[in-house]
C-alpha cells in the first residue's frame, strides 16, 4: 500500500570546510611517540652517542667509562618500560 504522501528526507549535512591543518595528531600524542624513540635510541647506542659528543668537541675523553653505560642504559631501559607501564587515574 502506498501512501498519497511521500516521505521526503532532509539530504545529508555536508563537511563544513576547515582552514585548519588536518590529520595532525595531538601535541600529547606526537610527545609520547618520539619519546618512545629517543628512550629506544639512548637504550641501544649510549656509546655512539658518546663518540658523536666527543667527535664535536663536547667531551674530553674519547673512551666511555663503562659505569656511564651501565648506567644511561639502565635510566633508558627503565624510562622506556615506564612509557608502557602506566598508572591510571581511579574513574579514568
Amino acid at each position: 500500500m502506498s501512501s498519497p504522501t511521500p516521505i521526503i528526507t532532509k539530504p545529508p549535512k555536508m563537511a563544513k570546510a576547515s582552514l585548519l591543518p588536518q590529520g595532525i595528531a595531538p601535541i600529547k600524542d606526537t610527545l609520547k611517540h618520539w619519546t618512545t624513540w629517543l628512550w629506544g635510541v639512548l637504550l641501544a647506542s649510549p656509546d655512539g652517542l658518546y663518540a658523536g659528543a666527543a667527535a664535536l668537541g663536547m667531551l674530553a675523553d674519547e673512551a666511555m667509562p663503562g659505569t656511564i653505560t651501565t648506567f644511561i642504559r639502565v635510566f633508558a631501559g627503565v624510562g622506556l618500560i615506564a612509557k608502557f607501564i602506566s598508572q591510571r587515574k581511579p574513574g579514568t
